[in-house]
């Protein structure tokens, strides 16, 4: 597989939060994990966007009593 060498700067605190949590198992694999989890996201946003868009935001009373089932 074909691999580019990437340059990025993040703000300090994170670094470290992130090398200490990766550790020895090795930033890029965790870094591009992160990146296509965001990927993922961003997809899933605008499908959300897509279906409230064809079909209408879902109703509020619905939202809480789902919160309600599946507290965060």
């Amino acid at each position: 597989m074909a691999v580019r060498k990437w340059s990025v700067s993040i703000e300090e605190r994170l670094a470290e939060r992130v090398e200490s949590h990766v550790g020895d198992r090795g930033l890029s694999g965790f870094v591009a994990r992160a990146i296509e989890r965001e990927l993922e996201r961003d997809l899933l946003d605008e499908y959300l966007r897509d279906l409230d868009a064809e079909f209408g935001p879902v109703p509020d009373e619905l939202v809480e009593q789902f919160d309600q089932l599946w507290p965060s």
